[in-house]
């Protein structure tokens, strides 16, 4: 099979084009055939060095595939081949088939296309797991959502406004994000490359500030996100597309008096939340309006994805076709 492969760290050129052979799923794992491979973000950042985990070279990359159920291992149960899935892995997805361990798996419903489920596959668990169960928002607060043309921020603003109350400001960084952002239901949008976000905050609220600040950026936005918060906000922490921030403990921070909410999807893998959040993902791919893909790339041309997203102008799901 073609795969794309990585063989160290470095810019997205450092991706080649291979021909491997069809991986064989252990007993708990399922083989799929791959019909979209998600390009994200964290996938930039495992390759170049700054992810957490770190595989060895040379690795297939990708970490979420939609497709076609090939294979199960001797002891999945609950699935079968043929059956329309989507998955997410550790490493693999850049390739033309991809393995996942059965808990991994999401089935996708009959009214749902691959376009719109890979969608939700991964952004919906980070959304919903903000929200709820780590930010625990209720309807009537309004929130400053960073980022929010992204995959997380787009699907986090759906949530939010399902609620019916909730006030959004969405963040993006050209017009073509911010009319997504309306689309999506954003109350507000802001131009983060023209404007001092804060400013254009405290005209929304009336100088008060909003609620909650849901930032998957945080870099130097820590800093003006002090004076976006209401004292006693929330400050909902998740990514670092803007680099690692630092932010001094001050008067000014004590003065606020915010709760800081730092999280990860992986603190609650083993926990009922994470249950949680597959039902609750499951049961809007079965009844909720869908977004789709945005973009799409051959899987031969992931540096261009990648450089794509690097650039910014990115947003919704960016995908590869094998």
């Amino acid at each position: 099979m073609k795969a794309m492969q990585l063989k160290g760290y470095g810019a997205a050129d450092n991706y080649e084009l291979v021909d491997i052979p069809v991986p064989e799923p252990a007993d708990d794992e399922v083989l799929i055939k791959v019909a979209l491979a998600s390009a994200v973000y964290a996938d930039v950042v495992m390759r170049t060095g700054g992810y957490p985990f770190k595989p060895p070279f040379p690795y297939v990359g990708g970490r979420e595939v939609a497709g076609t159920i090939e294979k199960v291992g001797a002891k999945v149960e609950g699935l079968r081949p043929g059956m329309r899935v989507t998955a997410d892995m550790q490493t693999g997805a850049y390739a033309e088939y991809a393995v996942a361990k059965h808990g991994k798996i999401m089935i996708v419903p009959n009214r749902a296309s691959f376009d719109q489920a890979i969608v939700y596959h991964s952004n919906m668990l980070v959304a919903y797991l903000a929200y709820y169960t780590f930010g625990n928002l209720q309807p009537g607060e309004s929130i400053l959502v960073h980022a929010a043309a992204g995959g997380i921020g787009s699907v986090f603003t759906q949530i939010a406004k399902q609620r019916g109350t909730n006030m959004v400001i969405a963040l993006a960084s050209n017009d073509e994000k911010l009319d997504f952002c309306r689309k999506i239901g954003a109350d507000y949008v802001v131009n983060v490359s023209t404007s001092n976000y804060a400013d254009e905050v405290l005209r929304i609220t009336n100088g008060k500030g909003v609620d909650v600040s849901f930032n998957s950026v945080t870099g130097p936005t820590l800093r003006t996100d002090l004076h976006a918060i209401r004292q006693r906000g929330k400050w909902l922490l998740n990514g670092f597309a803007a680099g690692i921030g630092t932010l001094e403990i001050s008067a000014e921070l004590m003065l606020k008096s915010f709760t800081i909410i730092p999280f990860s999807i992986y603190s609650v893998v083993d926990r009922p939340e994470f249950k949680q959040a597959y039902d609750f993902r499951n049961n809007w791919l079965a009844t909720k309006e869908l977004l789709s893909v945005t973009r799409t790339f051959r899987l031969e041309d992931v540096a261009e994805a990648h450089r794509w997203i690097e650039s910014r102008r990115s947003f919704g799901k960016v995908v590869l076709i094998p």
